[in-house]
């Protein structure tokens, strides 16, 4: 047992280590430092830099145990699902709420993961996962509507719900455009609001009378 211990006490520092590191990197890049360097996360988990490449295998492998963090740390935003019985308004409330408490705690993590994907498979996957998880959540929030829509008419709803509250999106309104949590919250709930009605109405009452081209009147 005693000559055990000492090997047990080497493991379990390690252990630590890495998970210092792990999270020192995770911090770093939601503090728009991404991709830290190897100084930087050294600095703050507090180890050697040596110590890094002695128990990872480079940067990238550092990332990626980064990225594996994005699942446990936002799943419940992910996974979140509206009350039953909400009418429409409160579920629309519901998905803007949840979905901009996701990119304002993660938005930094998942600029890097574009970044990363265009280098890395793994990285791609990570993406392709949840962007399937954020279009379950969107069908979830409003299948009763999208379910009285033609499969064509739900599929291009989907579409341009999701596109319209993508982390892109969020990216381009917050920054290229200064508009605030709130500013971004009452301008999604609205169009939201509006596109929903617009083809939820058309669905029930499909308009098949034909145009009449001007100038025949």
């Amino acid at each position: 047992m005693s000559e055990d211990e000492p090997i047990d006490g080497r493991r379990a520092r390690r252990q630590r280590n890495r998970e210092a590191v792990v999270s020192a990197a995770f911090e770093l890049i939601l503090e728009g430092k991404g991709p830290p360097s190897a100084e930087e996360v050294a600095e703050r988990a507090g180890v050697s830099v040596s110590s890094i490449f002695r128990n990872f295998d480079g940067l990238a492998d550092i990332q990626q145990q980064a990225l594996e963090l994005f699942g446990e740390r936002y799943s419940h935003l992910l996974l979140a699902r509206p009350p039953s019985g909400s009418d429409l308004d409160s579920r629309i409330a519901f998905y803007v709420r949840t979905r901009l408490d996701l990119y304002e705690q993660a938005n930094p993590l998942m600029v890097m993961a574009r970044m990363r994907a265009f280098e890395d498979e793994r990285w791609r996957e990570h993406i392709a996962s949840n962007r399937s998880m954020l279009t379950r959540q969107l069908r979830a929030c409003f299948d009763p509507e999208i379910d009285g829509l033609t499969p064509a008419e739900a599929a291009d709803l989907v579409a341009v719900l999701d596109s319209l509250t993508s982390p892109e999106a969020f990216e381009l309104m917050a920054g290229s455009h200064a508009r605030t949590h709130r500013q971004i919250s009452r301008a999604w709930e609205a169009s939201l609001l509006a596109l929903i009605d617009n083809c939820y109405i058309r669905g029930l009452t499909p308009d098949v009378t034909p145009s009449t081209p001007k100038g025949t009147r």
